[in-house]
């Protein structure tokens, strides 16, 4: 097995795909290297696979070399995320354009489904602009919130009666309820086509990432304040306040009509598990894997990204109490995020890529001694000999980058104490 450093200065030149959402452990700074390293082991126009997706930026890079990609995540916004910007289903010319949505905002709120909320919204409008967050904690204290109050339960504004206050104002909720509505509303009209529908989500969630009030704008927990960190959170919570989500959304919306055009049927983009779906998509030459490592579940840092994939509806759990961060009931949990479960699932997924045929490059982030980070479910040696196992000593190598990487820990903050590396581990096909 082959130990070789790989540096920016030996990869392709610089390339940027748009990233809908804040997305932990992106790869926007080392794509330069993956690029390079999948060339290493493919010819041009290889069936590719980005096996755990997420926002898709090793998918549109792949895709901009002339690579046919798969995009797969076990997730249904990275499934959207990869119909919207590897253009599946796109036809030429399509773009998604959407006019009048203020005017739509102010009509729905005249409406008696709405105006419940009127009051609150009225209130939170004076309160940011007067910089009054003493009046402002107070509203958020006294909203009626489903979860505190189930006979509040509304079906028209499903978003506002759970999040407004915490992830996001009231009327940062209302327009993402209303614009969830709009679009749902124009896809049941056959006035979206499909891309259209993937291209207005992926804006939406682009919206909300902006907007939401937490640590790297992931949705773990929303900020809480304390005595030590209270100037600090109320500049926070007024700036993310005046996040507008019609403008944010208007925003993504021509981001995503701005990507490269591909032919609709040139990449796809599938739900489901990677230890399962290997089987099921047919001859590749290449995957490429980013799976998580550490016992942080995606499905927690992300789970209103699903709520606003899915039908917009929040299901938070009925028998088992309510958590900080308003998570829903039966997430997604990845075996890979688990120690008793990693090195099996590991093993499995290998072995049914050399079986293929195909070729495999693995991203890893060695979390190093005395690093506050959290802890590895399979150590980088005990993932290199599954990968030995799968392809033998002689095809894999292991390449190390010039990069260090931000991570959170399991109380949703930013470590500082870190150096973790991250390696590209490359499995040449039997």
């Amino acid at each position: 097995m082959v130990s070789a450093p790989i540096t920016s200065e030996a990869a392709k030149a610089d390339y940027a795909p748009y990233r809908p959402v804040q997305y932990l452990g992106s790869k926007m700074r080392v794509l330069n290297e993956i690029r390079a390293a999948v060339a290493e082991l493919v010819a041009p126009n290889a069936q590719v696979v980005d096996l755990f997706t997420g926002s898709t930026v090793v998918a549109q890079a792949l895709a901009s070399d002339g690579y046919k990609v798969t995009a797969i995540d076990t997730q249904a916004y990275a499934e959207i995320f990869g119909t919207a910007l590897l253009g599946v289903h796109r036809v030429a010319g399509e773009n998604l354009t959407l006019e009048g949505l203020n005017e739509h905002f102010d009509r729905k709120m005249a409406t008696p489904e709405y105006a419940q909320w009127t009051s609150a919204m009225v209130r939170e409008d004076e309160a940011i602009a007067t910089q009054d967050i003493s009046a402002l904690r107070d509203l958020y204290e006294g909203l009626p919130l489903s979860w505190k109050r189930p006979d509040t339960a509304s079906n028209t504004s499903p978003m506002t009666s759970v999040y407004a206050g915490s992830y996001f104002g009231v009327r940062q909720t209302l327009s993402l309820d209303i614009l969830h509505s709009l679009c749902a509303e124009l896809a049941g009209n056959q006035q979206l086509s499909l891309w259209q529908r993937a291209a207005s989500k992926t804006a939406l969630m682009h919206a909300a990432s902006v907007a939401v009030h937490s640590a790297g704008k992931h949705f773990a927990q929303p900020f809480k304040t304390t005595s030590e960190n209270t100037r600090f959170l109320d500049g926070r919570l007024l700036s993310d306040r005046r996040e507008d989500i019609i403008v944010r959304f208007l925003e993504g919306c021509q981001s995503v009509s701005s990507t490269p055009f591909y032919s609709q049927d040139e990449h796809r983009s599938l739900k489901g598990a990677a230890e399962n779906i290997v089987s099921d998509i047919g001859a590749q030459q290449l995957y490429y894997l980013d799976p998580p490592y550490t016992a942080q579940q995606y499905s927690r840092f992300y789970h209103f990204l699903e709520t606003l994939a899915d039908d917009g509806v929040p299901k938070l759990p009925a028998n088992t109490p309510i958590t900080t961060g308003l998570y829903p009931e039966n997430r997604y949990k990845s075996a890979f995020s688990a120690r008793s479960k990693a090195p099996k699932a590991f093993a499995s997924l290998m072995g049914k890529i050399a079986a293929q045929g195909a070729s495999a490059i693995i991203s890893y982030s060695a979390s190093s001694a005395g690093s506050d980070g959290n802890a590895r479910m399979v150590s980088l040696s005990e993932l290199q000999e599954i990968c030995v196992g799968a392809f033998g000593k002689s095809r894999v190598e292991c390449q190390t980058m010039d990069h260090r990487y931000r991570q959170f820990n399991s109380t949703g903050n930013s470590n500082s104490k870190r150096d973790d590396k991250e390696v590209l581990i490359l499995c040449k096909s039997v």
